[in-house]
């Protein structure tokens, strides 16, 4: 800059952080191109599968999600005769962002979760659509948490809920199983 001293020699240190953080900057731009970043992926607001800046996502290998329209997804579990993954979830919810990231995309967790009708209700939005989401939650569940998760039958009924987030994919994947049984 304009006042800063002039630089007489490039030391080490400034040779070490200069790499450090052009390694960085590398790192997270490739997250704007739509890589995965795993941990660091539940600090950032929900993707937008829209953007044309996702070139380095395979969007083939992606669960297909609807997202805040309750009666359509219902509607096709019905049709489909599956059962509803109901995910009540939020734009600024890390624990939301870090399930999606890091839980969801595991392949047997994957697997399981493409046995359901997949909905994302998010309860944080502001309008008439995030506090129905919301009350729904509160009414259904007696809690307006995030994340939250729940199954239920064609017919709405619930299924089965597991509340909030965890790091052990076999309990998650029970939950899946289990609330696939007795049909």
């Amino acid at each position: 800059f304009k006042h800063d001293s002039p630089i007489r020699k490039i030391t080490p240190l400034r040779i070490a952080f200069t790499t450090l953080f052009l390694g960085i900057c590398i790192y997270l731009t490739t997250g704007v191109l739509g890589r995965k970043l795993g941990e660091l992926e539940s600090f950032l607001p929900p993707k937008n599968k829209a953007s044309v800046f996702n070139i380095l996502e395979n969007q083939h290998e992606e669960m297909q999600w609807i997202t805040n329209n309750f009666e359509a997804a219902l509607l096709q579990a019905k049709v489909e005769n599956k059962r509803l993954f109901l995910d009540f979830t939020g734009y600024t919810c890390t624990n939301c962002r870090w399930m999606e990231a890091n839980m969801f995309t595991r392949p047997e967790v994957k697997a399981e979760m493409e046995k359901f009708v997949l909905v994302s209700l998010y309860t944080d939005g502001e309008g008439a659509i995030y506090e129905r989401q919301q009350q729904m939650e509160q009414d259904m569940f007696g809690t307006v948490a995030l994340p939250y998760y729940a199954v239920l039958d064609p017919n709405g009924t619930v299924v089965a809920a597991f509340p909030g987030l965890t790091r052990s994919s076999e309990e998650f994947v029970d939950f899946l199983k289990k609330s696939q049984e007795n049909k």
